[in-house]
């Protein structure tokens, strides 16, 4: 059974990945204290864990905040993952998979277009449906390790559901899908750089002006890193 810090640590790292606590809001000591029924020192580990993962920092006079998102890390992480996503999935297409195979990932498909039809969509299982599609070929590709890297990069997972919740673009990202699975069921290795790198980019093209107006607040802004990287997306995205 877990202790009361790690309980606290997860309940709070759930919070700030999921946007319930927004990046820069401030976390009181003594609210979650209440909430927890606990003295001051497991929360104290708590945040401790919470700094370690770049999830929360101490202001002066403001106290402990959930950490702004980093927009130059969000287009380095796009980065990497378009080059190495890339060649697990030509990788996978060499293995030529069986319709067996393919129909898992149709299945997955099927489950997305679903959702995305439905009146209200909830962002988090939506959000999950959207990690297990591409990690899929990570798995099969035996680059299990190497998805959860990915995931870890809580900076870029809160961007991915701001995304999710600031645009609404469930049904652009699933035409996206759509796209990257016929590609994978032709064979189609040529297709699958700019495919995929689209994809991954047209969450920071959803969010377009949204970034420096409505949540200009969410975020660490480096002028200087941010020019390179939307000319450098600009070409992309043409």
């Amino acid at each position: 059974m877990a202790d009361i810090s790690t309980t606290i640590f997860e309940a709070l790292k759930k919070e700030i990945t999921t946007l319930e606590i927004i990046p820069g809001e401030k976390i009181s000591e003594g609210e979650i204290c209440s909430r927890f029924s606990v003295t001051r020192p497991p929360v104290r580990t708590a945040f401790q864990r919470l700094q370690d993962i770049g999830l929360l920092e101490n202001v002066p006079y403001k106290g402990a905040t959930a950490t702004l998102i980093s927009l130059s890390s969000v287009h380095q992480m796009i980065f990497m993952r378009t080059a190495v996503e890339s060649w697990i999935i030509k990788d996978f297409i060499n293995t030529n998979p069986s319709p067996f195979i393919l129909e898992e990932i149709e299945h997955n498909l099927r489950m997305q277009q679903i959702h995305v039809s439905q009146d209200e969509i909830d962002e988090k299982q939506f959000f999950i449906l959207d990690c297990a599609f591409h990690q899929f070929w990570f798995d099969r590709m035996h680059c299990d390790d190497v998805w959860k890297m990915i995931q870890s990069d809580l900076n870029y997972e809160r961007f991915r559901m701001l995304d999710f919740v600031g645009t609404l673009g469930y049904r652009d990202i699933v035409n996206n899908h759509e796209k990257l699975f016929e590609a994978i069921k032709k064979g189609d290795s040529n297709s699958i750089t700019p495919i995929l790198s689209s994809h991954l980019n047209a969450g920071l093209a959803r969010m377009g002006n949204l970034i420096r107006t409505d949540y200009k607040q969410y975020f660490v802004l480096d002028e200087k890193d941010n020019e390179y990287w939307l000319s450098y997306n600009e070409k992309l995205l043409k």
